[in-house]
C-alpha cells in the first residue's frame, strides 16, 4: 500500500434498531420488545469500516456530510475517541445527521426506514485533491451513486487501488457504474446472493471471470458456513482458497457483520498477510461484533482480535459445505 491511510465512501447513519413481536400491518399497532429502541447506535458501512481499522491502529478516515446536530448527538466525539481522522467531514447547516430505523419482527423479517439528510444527492460536495494525499486504499460502500463515482473516479486518478463492497442496491450501483466498478477494483467483497446476481446480471459463468490485471482479489462471505477467495496470479493463474467461521456462541445482533469482515480481511490486507490469514482476521473480527447490539459496540483493538484469533486458529478450519 502506497499510502497509510485508508479511505472510506458511504453513507453515514445514527441506527434505531427495533424489535416487534409481530409483523408490521397498515392499521395495526405493533408491540416493540426491545428496551434498547430508543437507543442511536452510529453506523453506515463506511463509518465501520473506518472505525474498526482506526481502533486496530491503521490510520482511517470516511468521506461524509452531518447535520450541525453531530457535536450534540457524541457523533463526532465517538469517532475522535476511536482515532478516526474526521477531515474529510463536511457538517451541513440546519440539517439532521442521516439516521435509519432497523425494524425487525419475530421471524427476523427486516423493513429498513432511512432519513438521507447531509448524505442526500442534493448536497453534493466536490472533493479536494488535497484529501487523497497519503491515501493508500479507497473503500467503497453504498453511497449516492453521484458521491461513489466522484470518489472512485478520484481514487484512479491518484493511482490509488479501490477495495468495493457490493450490494444489491440499484440505485446506488446503476448496471453501468456498477460494471465499471466489478472492473476496475482491486479487491471486491460479495456474500452468496450478491455474488449470483454479478454472474447473473452480466452472464458470467463464474464471477471469476472479471479477474484482470486490475482485479486481483474475489471474496465472498457464505454466513455460518464461512467464505472464500479467488486471487489472479501474476501468471494468468488463479488461487483460490476458503475458510470457516470463528465460533460465536451468542449472536445478538447480525447488522454489520459483513462490515467487520471487510475491516479484518482488509486489516489484513494493509499489514502484507496471506489470502487466508485476511479472510481468518475477517472471520475473527466478526465475531465480535455478532455478540452485540450495533455495528461498532463490540469492535476489538488489535492486541483482542489477534488473541481471539490465535485462541481458534486450530477450529477455523475451511468453508463447511
Amino acid at each position: 500500500m502506497g499510502g497509510r491511510v485508508v479511505l472510506t465512501s458511504g453513507y453515514v447513519s445514527m441506527d434505531h434498531m427495533i424489535e416487534i413481536s409481530t409483523p408490521a400491518r397498515v392499521g395495526y399497532t405493533s408491540i416493540i420488545t426491545n428496551s434498547t429502541c430508543t437507543k442511536t447506535y452510529y453506523g453506515g458501512c463506511s463509518v465501520n469500516i473506518a472505525y474498526a481499522l482506526s481502533k486496530l491502529g491503521i490510520p482511517a478516515k470516511p468521506i461524509l456530510r452531518v447535520g450541525d446536530d453531530w457535536e450534540e448527538n457524541g457523533f463526532r466525539s465517538f469517532l475522535e475517541d476511536a482515532g478516526v481522522g474526521t477531515d474529510a467531514i463536511t457538517v451541513i447547516p440546519g440539517e439532521a445527521t442521516s439516521a435509519s430505523y432497523l425494524i425487525q419482527d419475530a421471524d427476523g423479517q427486516h423493513i429498513t426506514c432511512y432519513y438521507p439528510g447531509p448524505m442526500a444527492p442534493e448536497y453534493f460536495v466536490p472533493l479536494s485533491d488535497e484529501l487523497f494525499d497519503d491515501v493508500g486504499l479507497g473503500v467503497i460502500t453504498v453511497a449516492s451513486q453521484r458521491d461513489n463515482e466522484e470518489f472512485f473516479e478520484k481514487c484512479k486518478s491518484h493511482g490509488i487501488p479501490v477495495a468495493f463492497g457490493m450490494k444489491a442496491d440499484e440505485t446506488a450501483f446503476p448496471t453501468e457504474f456498477l460494471k465499471k466498478l466489478l472492473c476496475h477494483s482491486t479487491i471486491i467483497f460479495t456474500n452468496e446472493s450478491e455474488r449470483r446476481c454479478i454472474e447473473r446480471m452480466f452472464g458470467l459463468e463464474t464471477i471469476e471471470d472479471i479477474l484482470s490485471d486490475e482485479v486481483h482479489t474475489i471474496v465472498t462471505t457464505y454466513g455460518s458456513k464461512g467464505s472464500s477467495w479467488s486471487h489472479r496470479l501474476p501468471d494468468g493463474g488463479i488461487e483460490r482458497g476458503s475458510v470457516g467461521v470463528v465460533p460465536c456462541p451468542n449472536v445478538v445482533d447480525a447488522t454489520g457483520g459483513g462490515d467487520a469482515y471487510m475491516s479484518g480481511f482488509l486489516y489484513g490486507w494493509v499489514r502484507g498477510k496471506d489470502l487466508a490469514e485476511c479472510c481468518m482476521l475477517g472471520a475473527t473480527l466478526s465475531s465480535f461484533v455478532l455478540e452485540q447490539y450495533g455495528c461498532c459496540n463490540s469492535v476489538p483493538n488489535e492486541a483482542e482480535l489477534l488473541g481471539r484469533l490465535e485462541e481458534n486458529r486450530g477450529e477455523i478450519g475451511r468453508m463447511r459445505d
